[in-house]
């Protein structure tokens, strides 16, 4: 039977969530404390002994001028993807929410592999559209990510370490050697790490977030995610956010300068989360997005070269499953989301050109 949680039951929801081999940060509600602009609700389905089985964090958006809303379970549902039942109760769950908040449209992506053609199949059955080759920058979430099996190297970092490609290793050392210092943050280096992150948006054209997003992240996720700074002479040169959920330490958000660049800040600092990762008995630790296509042609392959020096592999996940209960608003939300693209793009280049 699916159930609509109140917030007294999200304590029982993250501890499911946080154990389960498909749950992820994105599905915590703690997300939705990061995501301020967004309503939200979590779903659960319990089993005959009324343990959750099954569940989702759902994150609301208004069209506005329509009265209609958007439905989105980041990297959800969290369940077995062969549990038909369980998915059948959620998806129930998602339709009488639906009705309650006028939703036009619901879209999920969960952490099943785009092989899984079982679970495809379901979510077809029951209604979903998929398109089972979207490419980058076609999915809210990277379908593609780089991660690495920590399971083999527990209790052992110089066993893992060896595990990189000898440059890689080379460049870690290389960093300390340097005089590069990497420490673990607070919210008080939030505005250093934020100046970087400004720093590599105009350089990569995508537009930066402000400090108070992620100031909010921290203080959501409290000792589940840690902000790392490599300083140099005092100056902070590289940065990320990262989280430690699920068993999975993930790469969230990554920032560097434009200076300092031959001391491999970036190398050391992958290699303290990594650590971090370890330290807390995570199965893996998630680099984040590369591209969808390994070929060498995407925009993102110097991101896949660098992480693929950390001799993990690349995960491809199936993408995105929609659910469409009003077409033509849906029609009218995906014109807006085309201007809006526009605009940013706009944006961007505008940003670039001021650098």
């Amino acid at each position: 039977m699916f159930e609509i949680l109140s917030k007294d039951g999200y304590e029982e929801y993250e501890a499911f969530v946080s154990r389960h081999p498909y749950g992820s940060f994105t599905q915590s509600v703690k997300w939705a404390e990061v995501k301020k602009n967004w309503g939200s609700a979590v779903l659960v389905s319990r089993d005959g002994n009324g343990k959750i089985r099954g569940g989702m964090a759902l994150l609301i958006q208004e069209l506005q001028g329509y009265g209609k809303t958007f439905l989105y379970a980041p990297r959800g549902p969290v369940m077995d993807p062969k549990d038909e039942e369980t998915f059948l109760d959620l998806v129930k769950g998602v339709e009488e929410l639906s009705r309650g908040l006028y939703a036009f449209h619901f879209k999920m992506d969960p952490l099943f592999l785009a092989t899984d053609e079982g679970f495809i199949s379901l979510a077809r059955k029951y209604g979903f559209e998929f398109s089972p080759d979207a490419g980058d920058r076609e999915t809210i979430q990277c379908r593609s990510n780089y991660i690495k099996d920590l399971r083999e190297f527990q209790g052992d970092p110089e066993r893992l370490l060896s595990s990189f490609h000898p440059k890689w290793r080379y460049n870690i050392r290389l960093a300390s050697r340097k005089g590069v210092e990497c420490r673990i943050c607070g919210e008080e280096a939030v505005s250093d790490f934020e100046r970087l992150y400004q720093e590599t948006a105009v350089r990569d054209r995508f537009l930066a977030r402000p400090e108070s997003y992620f100031t909010g992240f921290l203080r959501a996720f409290g000792e589940q995610a840690r902000l790392y700074l490599c300083y140099y002479e005092g100056k902070p040169i590289s940065g990320a956010l990262c989280t430690n959920y699920a068993g999975k330490t993930c790469y969230v958000y990554g920032a560097s300068s434009n200076e300092e660049r031959n001391r491999m800040p970036n190398y050391l600092m992958q290699w303290n989360m990594m650590q971090w990762a370890l330290e807390t008995g995570c199965q893996v630790y998630d680099f984040q997005g590369i591209p969808v296509k390994l070929d060498g042609s995407g925009a993102m392959n110097g991101v896949y070269r660098f992480k693929k020096g950390f001799r993990g592999e690349a995960v491809l996940y199936a993408g995105e499953f929609d659910l469409i209960f009003d077409r033509e608003v849906k029609r009218a939300s995906d014109m807006a989301q085309r201007r809006l693209a526009e605009e940013k793009a706009r944006k961007r280049e505008e940003q670039a050109g001021q650098k």
